[in-house]
């Protein structure tokens, strides 16, 4: 028995020793299979960036990692040709932790030295998990810089990324304490959540929440002061119907300005029935159009004379690119919708919605006849839109309240006790306004 005790502790304490390094095979298969599917990505995405691992010295408990994303094309856009990044990670019997530090790269080290006293306020820390994902974790310190006689006092902030294996699915949190601009402008209490997953690089599902709790700007001797700013949008992809709908609410608590005050803003604005092959489509060419002229415009930095013909002929031929991609998103049952608009001012309440969409598939050359014919639009969308205003907003307007067109029997809107009313509406291939048919020639 005492014999079989002690072979039991021998291979359990064999097996203990052995975790760290079967950790940091883990952690390799893991960070590898991380730039794998970060460059297919890329590449999907029609973008020229790439990451690749520079050096990767595995210790038995321990792990360095030298590596480095190259912006090809986009250099133009954020003024580095690279950034490199120093992993140190530590092989944990459940999980490895490893610390990033952009040490190598001389931009950021001159930025440190010279404006933050040699102080990096930046900590990169992830977790590998050894059950496959990756939480990375993201946060700064308070630190200031001074820009033209002003200070920025940047407060902490945190952003944690949790992806799993696949690096499919991202749940996301972020705080942000704000910052501060001498007297000028302060901005606090920023929050951020999502869950996202991704169907391509350009098609995406779930929702993303945003709030941020106060913004005060002082110019001139004036104020302006804003209250709980919410904002969310849900993204939505149909697998069976291809097709995708996006929705985005905003709120503001209250909205000064100087002595005026609005409070309760809401609206709610959305978009269905996009196609989703045409929407990847549309989003590929844009971003390798705007990755060739990036190209062109750093090629051209020293010369504005050649780089200001680049951009005539590049924006030339893109344009008639984009209104080929554009056309295959004017699908039938495509809408725009704006619904649930809420504002209150001292003088009452404005509320709204309208929604519009197309009856058929369309080219942009088909809506063309609709200028000299504008009884053909009503074969093309339908309408309805309502709005309600303080009549003391706007009075005696005659541009609202008067026909202003043939077939019209009312203006925009109509009188109604202390209120100017809206109502437009397709229906039974007419269109009504304010109950009254508008009659289209």
């Amino acid at each position: 028995m005492k014999k079989i005790i002690i072979g039991v502790v021998v291979i359990l304490g064999i097996a203990l020793l052995a975790v760290p390094f079967g950790s940091g095979l883990v952690m390799e298969r893991i960070v590898r299979e991380a730039l794998s599917n970060l460059n297919a990505v890329y590449a999907k995405s029609g973008h020229d960036v790439s990451a690749e691992i520079v050096r990767y010295d595995r210790g038995y408990s321990s792990t360095e990692i030298e590596w480095k994303i190259k912006f090809g094309r986009l250099k133009a856009l954020y003024g580095v040709d690279e950034v490199i990044f120093i992993d140190r990670a530590e092989h944990g019997i459940s999980s490895i932790v490893s610390k990033t530090s952009l040490e190598k790269n001389g931009w950021y080290k001159d930025f440190i030295n010279n404006k933050l006293a040699g102080k990096d306020p930046l900590h990169i820390t992830t977790n590998y998990k050894l059950a496959g994902g990756v939480e990375v974790t993201t946060a700064i310190d308070t630190f200031a810089i001074q820009v033209e006689n002003k200070t920025f006092a940047v407060k902490p902030g945190k952003v944690v990324v949790d992806c799993d294996k696949e690096f499919k699915k991202f749940n996301t949190e972020a705080s942000w304490e704000g910052l501060a601009v001498a007297e000028d402008m302060s901005i606090g209490g920023i929050s951020m959540k999502s869950v996202l997953t991704m169907i391509s690089p350009y098609i995406w599902d779930g929702n993303v929440s945003m709030v941020m709790q106060n913004m005060q700007i002082t110019e001139g001797g004036e104020a302006f002061d804003l209250a709980n700013l919410k904002v969310e949008y849900f993204l939505n992809y149909d697998k069976e119907q291809k097709k995708l709908s996006a929705k985005a609410e905003y709120g503001v608590d209250s909205i000064n300005f100087g002595p005026d005050k609005i409070t309760k803003i809401f609206a709610r604005i959305g978009i269905n029935g996009v196609d989703a092959k045409g929407y990847e489509e549309f989003m590929k060419l844009y971003t390798a159009t705007v990755s060739a002229i990036l190209g062109d415009v750093t090629a051209a930095k020293d010369d504005p004379e050649k780089m200001k013909q680049v951009l005539e002929q590049k924006m030339a031929m893109v344009g008639f690119q984009m209104v080929a991609a554009g056309e295959k998103l004017l699908t039938k049952g495509l809408e725009l919708k704006i619904s649930d608009i809420h504002v209150q001012l001292p003088d009452g309440e404005i509320t709204g919605d309208v929604a519009i969409s197309l009856k058929k598939d369309m080219t942009f050359s088909q809506f063309i006849p609709v200028v000299n014919q504008p009884a053909l639009v009503l074969e093309i969308i339908s309408l309805k839109s309502n709005a309600t205003l303080p009549e003391k907003l706007v009075g005696d307007a005659p541009m609202l309240f008067t026909p202003v067109y043939p077939g019209m029997q009312t203006g925009l809107f109509v009188k109604n006790g202390q209120e100017a009313q809206h109502k437009a509406e397709t229906r039974d291939g007419k269109l009504f306004l304010n109950d009254k048919e508008l009659v289209l020639k």
